[in-house]
């Protein structure tokens, strides 16, 4: 850390290489449409580095770079889904694609059922409010331990583990009382609202958001498998970045002055 706040620009791509994907993957889950996550890492990259200066060792540079980067989204414009969305309408939506929808049983339809069911779920989790979406994602999804997700967030681990507890009920009501992978009894399955999100945009096959052939294959658990809520989360890919917005990523690095000063 000493050489890069000397100004070793080397020293800071590594470190910006480094932190990036997991500041991409918690801007997803927090946000959940793609190019949204894209500005918001480039625009938390930047504030990290222009901000290394602060940075005084106190605490663990991840949790000091999860502090810029939950601060920055908790306090970024909610987009129109986010702003309309809640469970009430989430479990509507759900029905009406399963009255509407004709099961799709194409030779891709495994690929589109894991982009469906992590769409949906990415959805359930806008749902939360924000204070509760990124206790559960710091959480459950990026296995904080309670003191420091409460110091990224600036509270109590008392707070953080009853706001924690809160988002993990919420979806857990939700997810029995709906998904058919957390529970036999329900009829939602995912390959059974791949012609619903066809017909209403959520999901083009020839442009997946969440998904490609090999991360299907890397998947260590069958669609037809009983999840836990938890696993159903912990099931989603790692969100890799699209290398042109690295690129500009790096071009930014190299063309700040005076970064660390």
């Amino acid at each position: 850390m000493l050489h890069i706040k000397q100004g070793d620009r080397k020293s800071l791509e590594t470190l910006i290489k480094n932190i990036q994907q997991d500041i991409f993957n918690l801007s997803m889950r927090f946000l959940s449409i793609r190019e949204d996550a894209e500005d918001a890492t480039q625009e938390i990259l930047v504030k990290i580095i222009t901000n290394l200066s602060k940075f005084e060792g106190k605490s663990k540079f991840s949790t000091w770079s999860y502090r810029i980067a939950v601060n920055h989204l908790l306090n970024t414009r909610k987009s129109r889904l986010e702003q309309h969305l809640n469970f009430p309408l989430f479990g509507e939506d759900i029905e009406r694609g399963l009255r509407q929808s004709d099961p799709y049983y194409e030779p891709d339809r495994d690929l589109l059922a894991e982009e469906v069911k992590i769409g949906c779920t990415l959805g359930m989790l806008l749902c939360l409010d924000r204070n509760l979406r990124i206790a559960y994602i710091l959480g459950e999804l990026f296995e904080l331990s309670s003191r420091d997700a409460a110091d990224v967030l600036d509270i109590t681990p008392e707070n953080f583990r009853k706001r924690f507890s809160i988002a993990r009920q919420t979806l857990q009501h939700f997810m029995n009382s709906w998904c058919g992978l957390v529970n036999r009894n329900n009829n939602c399955r995912c390959h059974k609202r791949i012609n619903y999100a066809f017909s209403n945009g959520r999901v083009d096959r020839k442009k997946l958001n969440y998904v490609s052939e090999n991360l299907l294959m890397q998947s260590k658990q069958e669609m037809d498998e009983l999840y836990t809520v938890s696993e159903v989360f912990k099931s989603h890919p790692s969100f890799t970045i699209d290398h042109t917005k690295n690129d500009q990523i790096m071009n930014i690095i190299n063309n700040l002055k005076n970064i660390t000063q």
